[in-house]
């Protein structure tokens, strides 16, 4: 479980919009990163194209992102629960659900962090409008797009 000693670094593993180089990144975390390193998880991760942004569901697929230690984590944190729009633990209105995951990464080492995960409200839905991302890797699904 995630160690909640003030003195440890506390992390978030990202997977779309909040990577280096996306929209969200700039906006939100940009000069509020400490460390950075790649990493995965497991999970099936999804491209939403009318909501402009990616889902991870439960899965045993490979899901690529970005591991970050951030400045002010709790000021941090708050502004991307609002964005992720997640209101609080188990609260059926959340879009995502902000969860702890083990992190594997380059180096083969593994670490707990925070993540967004999203809470499968409408199952019929999610599968008419959003589209598998077989690769797990948002970044070079988003490349082959454009």
């Amino acid at each position: 479980m995630l160690n909640k000693d003030l003195n440890k670094e506390r992390k978030i593993f990202v997977y779309g919009s909040l990577m280096e180089g996306f929209f969200n990144y700039k906006k939100y975390l940009e000069g509020n990163i400490l460390s950075k390193e790649k990493g995965i998880i497991k999970g099936k991760l999804y491209d939403m194209p009318l909501k402009g942004y990616p889902a991870v569901i439960k899965g045993t697929d490979v899901v690529h992102g970005e591991l970050y230690a951030l400045k002010d984590f709790n000021k941090n944190l708050e502004a991307l629960d609002k964005m992720e729009n997640y209101f609080s633990e188990g609260n059926h209105n959340n879009e995502y659900n902000r969860i702890v995951v083990s992190v594997t990464l380059e180096s083969g080492e593994k670490e707990d962090a925070y993540m967004y995960f999203y809470n499968l409200k409408d199952s019929n839905d999610f599968e008419n409008n959003a589209i598998y991302v077989s690769n797990g890797d948002w970044r070079e699904h988003k490349n082959n797009l454009s």
